[in-house]
């Protein structure tokens, strides 16, 4: 009976966090929509704009998208390698193309996409401590190369609102750096999860006290897991690097219209966009993210129908282009997943 009764509750939390995802969807949608419909007047010339892109900047934002996958997918081969798994750089690619593509385009994608990444590990051998724990490192090294970039657009150029943006952002990278750092050692992270635990866990109920255990299970499987620093700082480079090609995928979408490149906006735009997206409000953030694009763009002086068609060039090459090799990246794997386990091209040992 209590099984039942529990499994019945987490129904009912899956069906509640379900509807209210599609509220808070429909509402920051139309929170845009109200937007764009009350700046019209801004966008005028957007379809004349859009017609004269240059295909010459339009292929190279294109390459800079496809080859910001490659040093993410070395990041996080290296975290992996540092655990003992041992995973080579084509098959790494594929999976965070795959796992891209699931995160942009299913409901729930974020999740989705970390329980696909997760299998794909294991597929190639990983132990299940080292396959989670590999995935939770690289999510932090990859959000403190984020906050990195955000903190260097605030500094460019943030006005007046610099003023309250660079202090706050210099606190959440230094926060998220130290949060990355910590997955070196998985004996102080078990110290602070059984902290959590005995302080925090009761007051907040099961859901903390489950979350909390499973981190510690997996901690104390890592006690002899201990990467150099200079493995870490590796990625970090490397996921900046990512990040940063995927700027400039995003600032060549302004030179394919013709138009400026705001840096400081496309900085600051383009980390909290990342962020605004990876929630999961809605697949791969649509609708959100063009919106919180073009209004930063046009704050920060973009012509509106410019600042409209560089958005619009960026997201179909990340939602189109990317999203798309990402499925047959998908479609790739799940066939090779198939053929027996020494036939797999991309595993050692």
């Amino acid at each position: 009976m209590g099984r039942g009764t529990s499994r019945d509750a987490a129904t009912r939390g899956a069906r509640r966090r379900m509807w209210l995802q599609i509220v808070l969807g429909l509402v920051s949608v139309g929170v845009v929509l109200f937007f764009f419909f009350r700046e019209r007047h801004l966008f005028v010339g957007f379809g004349q704009t859009i017609a004269r892109v240059s295909w010459t900047w339009l292929v190279l934002a294109f390459l800079a998208e496809m080859a910001s996958v490659i040093p993410l997918a070395e990041a996080q081969r290296m975290v992996l390698a540092a655990g003992g798994a041992q995973i080579r750089l084509r098959p790494m690619i594929l999976i965070t193309l795959a796992g891209n593509a699931i995160s942009m385009s299913v409901p729930a994608g974020v999740a989705v996409a970390e329980g696909y990444l997760y299998r794909q590990y294991r597929r190639f051998r990983a132990r299940p401590a080292i396959a989670a724990w590999g995935e939770l490192a690289s999510g932090a090294i990859a959000f403190a190369a984020l906050a990195c970039i955000a903190l260097a657009g605030a500094v460019i150029d943030a006005g007046q609102a610099g003023l309250v943006l660079v202090p706050l952002l210099s606190v959440v990278t230094a926060g998220s750096i130290g949060a990355a750092a910590l997955f070196r050692r998985p004996h102080v992270l078990v110290s602070w999860i059984e902290w959590i635990e005995a302080h925090v866990g009761r007051r907040l109920g099961g859901v903390v006290s489950r979350f909390t255990g499973r981190v510690r299970q997996i901690s104390e499987e890592l006690r002899d897991v201990h990467p150099p620093a200079h493995t870490w700082a590796t990625a970090l480079w490397l996921s900046g690097l990512n990040w940063l090609l995927d700027v400039v995928s995003l600032a060549l979408g302004f030179l394919a219209v013709h138009g400026r490149i705001p840096w400081a906006a496309v900085l600051l735009a383009f980390a909290g966009t990342k962020v605004v997206s990876s929630i999961g409000i809605t697949p791969g953030g649509l609708g959100i993210v063009e919106g919180g694009l073009v209004a930063m763009f046009v704050a920060y002086g973009s012509p509106g129908d410019t600042a409209v068609a560089a958005v619009v060039v960026y997201r179909a090459l990340t939602l189109i282009g990317l999203v798309g090799l990402g499925w047959v990246a998908a479609a790739v794997l799940a066939v090779e997943n198939r053929r027996p386990r020494e036939e797999r091209s991309g595993v050692l040992g």
